[in-house]
């Protein structure tokens, strides 16, 4: 197994730098000039001021230059300065990564909660009436707009009714906790702060649940297609001969042999909703890395738009990875599988 994560590991590696090229071409190839979005108009109209900025940013070598540069600060941890925010875009990123990632981890834990039992359920009960009702129910979520949701959510449940808080990640009055990991939620448990606790889940609820529509629509109907493969197979009669309960047939032995397309595609869900929850954060006012590389792209803020798309392909390339290894967890085919490689 350890060989196997190492060598997956290493092949990451000309990925990365295949990715690295695509960053750098997209960036320089956006209509917009860079100098002109940070320095602004009249700015712009001095040429001594444009001449500065283009040498401070070495906008006025070849490209080829440009990107070995860009390669060389890149081994050495430095992703260069946000044009925008005027800060190393490796700190920005640690800044905003954390509150994607707790919207997202809340997300999909929404999905899985809801959607394995659901998707059982329908399984069992197919062609009834539940089973009917599930998948209309799984291809709206799948098949609605999220923005168009979103906007229906807080004109329902902050406007008219207002059950949940507005935008954003806490309460006006709520004091943020000390920063350790930047995920409000477990920061605030580090502290004890039990009251900021509850706000920052008050304000996760209605984000998360707009968010995990889409999943939850797509994994219900995984889990059930899974299931359905399943169901069928001799060994759960002998199971049952055996006397065991029909819960235990479910869980024990049909569902763990229908997790490998859910573990797939939540996987790849997860790596969606960490990398595209930008309209979600910009209409919710979280201040995630959706709402960064909004801002970025529409400054022409090319070094914050690389680190960006390079920190993208790295959750891609590390929810594949785990996603693998769950495997090895889940089905003892696989797991011999990869020790027959190491032999």
């Amino acid at each position: 197994m350890s060989r196997y994560i190492i060598r997956r590991v290493l092949l990451m590696i000309p990925i990365l730098f295949g990715m690295s090229i695509i960053a750098f071409v997209v960036s320089r190839a956006i209509p917009v000039n860079p100098i002109e979005a940070a320095i602004g108009q009249q700015a712009s109209d001095h040429p001594a001021i444009v001449a500065a900025y283009t040498k401070e940013w070495g906008l006025n070598k070849p490209l080829v230059v440009q990107y070995l540069t860009y390669m060389w600060n890149l081994l050495h941890g430095n992703l260069g300065i946000s044009i925008y925010t005027q800060r190393p875009v490796l700190t920005d990123l640690k800044t905003f990564m954390p509150a994607t990632i707790e919207l997202a981890t809340g997300a999909i834990l929404i999905s899985l909660l809801v959607s394995v039992p659901l998707g059982v359920l329908a399984a069992m009960r197919r062609g009834g009436w539940i089973d009917r009702i599930v998948r209309l129910v799984t291809l709206i979520g799948v098949a609605m707009p999220l923005f168009w949701l979103a906007l229906l959510l807080i004109t329902l449940f902050y406007v008219h009714w207002p059950i949940f808080p507005g935008p954003g990640r806490l309460g006006p009055t709520t004091i943020p906790p000390p920063r350790v990991t930047g995920l409000y939620t477990i920061d605030s448990i580090l502290s004890g702060q039990w009251g900021t606790l509850w706000d920052a889940l008050y304000h996760l609820a209605l984000p998360c649940l707009c968010l995990s529509t889409w999943s939850m629509g797509l994994l219900t109907r995984i889990t059930r297609a899974g299931m359905l493969s399943v169901l069928p197979q001799g060994y759960l009669q002998v199971a049952r001969s055996k006397g065991a309960s029909e819960r235990h047939v479910i869980w024990r032995h049909a569902w763990r042999n229908a997790t490998i397309p859910v573990i797939t595609v939540a996987g790849l869900a997860y790596g969606d909703l960490l990398t595209g929850a930008i309209l979600i954060e910009t209409i919710f006012s979280w201040d995630g890395i959706g709402s960064y590389a909004y801002q970025s792209s529409i400054n022409a803020d090319f070094p914050a738009i690389m680190g960006v798309a390079l920190l993208f392909g790295v959750i891609y390339l590390v929810v594949n990875l785990v996603v693998d290894i769950l495997y090895a967890f889940v089905d003892p085919r696989v797991r011999s599988a990869m020790t027959v490689k190491q032999q």
